[in-house]
């Protein structure tokens, strides 16, 4: 797994993986796409790593930048949008951090990283 800081003034990554999560932890399924802005898009991206990192998600997520915020969706008509629902109630485990395989680093002072 790729290990990467996220900015603390960016929550991207937050809205992403919450809207991943709460689409898993309703329909017992990943998504296929994700809605954002581009920003968000641009934000993620920056944090993916190298090539193989973003290779690899965009094989999971296909993305659809049409200014949403955060929807996480399927092929039918199933979907998760964090801007309108928030967090779930219930996390799946594994989350999407671990399915996308990008584990954010402790901030600095935060302790030892891994």
């Amino acid at each position: 797994m790729t290990r990467f800081r996220p900015n603390p003034d960016d929550d991207a990554w937050f809205r992403l993986c919450v809207a991943i999560d709460g689409f898993r932890a309703r329909y017992g399924r990943w998504p296929t796409r994700v809605r954002l802005d581009a920003p968000a898009l641009a934000s993620i991206r920056s944090r993916m790593g190298d090539a193989a990192d973003a290779a690899r998600i965009d094989g999971l997520i296909r993305w659809v930048v049409d200014g949403s915020a955060m929807v996480a969706e399927d092929d039918g008509d199933r979907r998760y949008s964090f801007g309108d629902e928030g967090c779930p109630a219930h996390r799946p485990i594994p989350g999407a951090a671990a399915w996308l395989g990008l584990v954010p680093k402790p901030r600095e002072g935060s302790g030892p990283a891994s």
